[in-house]
């Protein structure tokens, strides 16, 4: 289900769909603990905005995205199941705010007791997403501040998400 951009007015947004076209960690030894970058695309277009996660938000995302199989449930794809096991599935995700430097998202949901919008951590609701094969989308305002875009961010953050990737498959021996 795409939607079609329509205008954004001061209380209606305009949602654009994206993807997530990468994930990047920043370099330095204490690379780890520091906030990692979630990079969204566009779908019919070039622009890009990142969204700053935590280290651990970081990896979960990178797990999914790059395919990596874990010997147990990860936090996120235990909830995706148990939503399914209620007959419940989530519609989309949305990034719907900028505020304070902080992103806000949240979670469309149909299930047996009809519709709800669930907010939630856009590393969490982006995880929900890619699991489940939800669309992302973000508010147009959001797309067009250059504040939260900052074109070339991510040139400090040289490790790629399937360089992460291999490292987690090291280190927990998952495939």
């Amino acid at each position: 289900m795409s939607h079609t951009p329509v205008a954004a007015t001061s209380t209606q947004p305009c949602w654009v769909d994206v993807c997530v076209a990468g994930i990047r960690r920043p370099g330095g030894e204490d690379a780890g603990t520091r906030i990692h970058l979630v990079i969204l695309r566009e779908n019919d277009g070039s622009r890009e905005l990142p969204i700053g996660v935590l280290a651990d938000a970081a990896v979960a995302l990178t797990t999914i995205v790059e395919n990596v199989e874990m010997p147990r449930p990860t936090t996120h794809r235990f909830t995706a199941n148990l939503l399914g096991a209620t007959g419940a599935r989530v519609t989309e995700v949305r990034v719907t705010e900028l505020a304070g430097g902080s992103f806000y998202a949240s979670v469309l949901l149909d299930g047996p007791a009809g519709q709800g919008e669930v907010d939630a951590r856009p590393s969490d609701a982006l995880c929900l997403a890619c699991i489940t094969g939800a669309p992302i989308r973000v508010d147009e305002r959001i797309l067009a501040d250059p504040a939260a875009t900052g074109a070339g961010k991510w040139r400090d953050y040289p490790t790629t998400g399937s360089d992460l990737a291999e490292e987690i498959r090291r280190a927990s021996g998952a495939r």
